[in-house]
C-alpha cells in the first residue's frame, strides 16, 4: 500500500509541474493532507496553502495572499465534504510575510477560526505595513512603490489579531493528527515550521525552499538570522523527513527531500563566503558596494523581482558576523573583516 501511495504522489507531482490538474481544487499529497495551489507568481512561482483533515476537522497553514490562494481555500475544503464555517479548526501561519497571511482576514471572516502564529510575527499579522517598515530595507521612496505592487509581496489587505501565539515546541491539534511547532527563526524571527512525526511530514513555509526549482536561493527579513537559519536546517536534517511540503515548490519525497534540505544548506554557505570573499577583497564596503559586487559575480542564486531583498539578506547576514566577530561596522556603516 505504502508503494502505491508514493507512486500516486509522483503523479500528482508531474502534474503539478506541468499543469494538467490546474483546474483541481486541491491535490491530495497523503491521506488527509492537501496541497492547494495558487496562480502563477513569478520568481515566486505557484504560492500554495496546505490542510490538514482528520476525523472532519480542517486547519489551514498559509492562507497565501489577499486574493491567491483565496477562496479556493474554502472552495477546496467544501469540495472534501467539510463546511467551512464549522469544520475548519484553525487557521496557523509559518511566519507573518505579506504572501502567507495576507489571506487570513478573508478566511477568518468565511470561517470564523482562530488564528495562531508565533509571537514573534504577531505584530507583522496585526499591522501588514510592518513589514515595509520594519522587515525590509526599504527608503520612504520605495515603501511608497510598494504600495501600488501587484505582486505577491503586496500589502493591500487588512490586519489580523492572532487568536494565539505558539512558542517552540508546541503542539497543534486536529482530529487525532498532532503538529509539533518548531521555531527556524532564521527567514523571519517568528519563522515556525510544522512537523508531523507519525508520519514524517513537515510544512516548512519559506524556511527549506523560498523559491521554487533553485534551493540554494533564499532571502531574510530583518529580524531573521542566517545563524539561526543554519542551525534549523542542520536540526530539520536529523528529523528524517519524508514529505516536505514548501510554500513556494512543489511537495518533495522520500530521498529527494535530503538533495533538497543539502542545497538549501549550501546556498547558506555559499552566500557567506562569497560575502566575506568580496568584502577580503574591497578590504572594506558597505551594503550597497556588496551588493553590487554579488551581483556584478552572479556568485551566487539572488531574489531577481524585488531589488530590497537582496539589500536586506546582505544586511542580515553581515550583521550575523558582526556577532560571531569576523567583520565589524564603523559609524560610517562601512564594513571590514576583523
Amino acid at each position: 500500500m505504502r508503494l502505491i501511495r508514493i507512486s500516486l504522489v509522483d503523479i500528482i507531482i508531474r502534474s503539478l509541474q506541468n499543469g494538467s490538474i490546474r483546474a483541481m481544487s486541491a491535490s491530495e499529497i497523503i491521506p488527509g493532507i492537501y496541497a492547494v495551489k495558487g496562480k502563477f507568481a513569478g520568481e515566486f512561482g505557484f504560492i500554495a496553502s496546505y490542510l490538514v483533515i482528520d476525523d472532519n476537522e480542517a486547519i489551514v497553514i498559509d492562507p497565501g495572499t489577499a486574493g491567491d490562494p483565496g477562496d479556493r481555500t474554502q472552495k477546496a475544503v467544501s469540495s472534501l465534504g467539510l463546511k467551512p464555517k464549522s469544520d475548519i479548526v484553525g487557521i496557523i501561519c509559518t511566519h507573518g510575510h505579506p504572501d502567507h497571511v495576507g489571506g487570513v482576514a478573508i478566511l477568518k471572516k468565511l470561517t470564523g477560526a482562530p488564528v495562531m502564529i508565533h509571537r514573534e510575527d504577531a505584530d507583522v499579522l496585526a499591522d501588514p505595513q510592518i513589514f515595509l517598515k520594519e522587515r525590509v530595507s526599504l527608503d520612504f521612496a520605495g515603501r511608497m512603490s510598494m504600495k501600488v505592487d501587484k505582486g505577491p509581496l503586496r500589502v493591500n489587505f487588512k490586519g489580523v489579531d492572532a487568536d494565539r501565539t505558539f512558542s517552540n515546541g508546541d503542539k497543534i491539534h486536529v482530529g487525532d493528527v498532532s503538529l509539533q511547532v518548531i521555531q527556524t527563526g532564521g527567514h523571519s524571527a517568528g519563522h515556525c515550521v510544522f512537523y508531523e512525526e507519525d508520519r514524517n511530514v513537515l510544512f516548512s513555509g519559506d524556511e527549506v525552499n523560498n523559491f521554487p526549482n533553485d534551493p540554494r536561493k533564499f532571502y531574510l527579513d530583518l529580524t531573521g538570522s542566517i545563524a539561526e537559519k543554519g542551525s534549523a536546517l542542520e536540526q530539520l536534517s536529523r528529523l528524517g523527513i519524508e514529505y516536505l511540503l514548501p510554500a513556494h515548490d512543489v511537495p518533495h519525497i522520500l530521498g529527494n527531500v535530503n538533495l533538497e534540505l543539502e542545497q538549501v544548506k549550501d546556498g547558506v554557505l555559499h552566500f557567506q563566503d562569497a560575502l566575506l570573499h568580496h568584502l577580503r577583497l574591497r578590504e572594506d564596503a558597505d551594503i550597497e558596494q556588496l551588493v553590487f559586487d554579488i551581483k556584478a559575480a552572479r556568485s551566487v542564486p539572488i531574489p531577481t523581482s524585488y531589488d530590497f531583498l537582496i539589500h536586506t539578506t546582505i544586511q542580515v547576514i553581515m550583521n550575523g558576523f558582526k556577532q560571531a566577530g569576523l567583520a565589524r561596522v564603523n559609524s560610517k556603516d562601512v564594513w571590514s573583516i576583523v
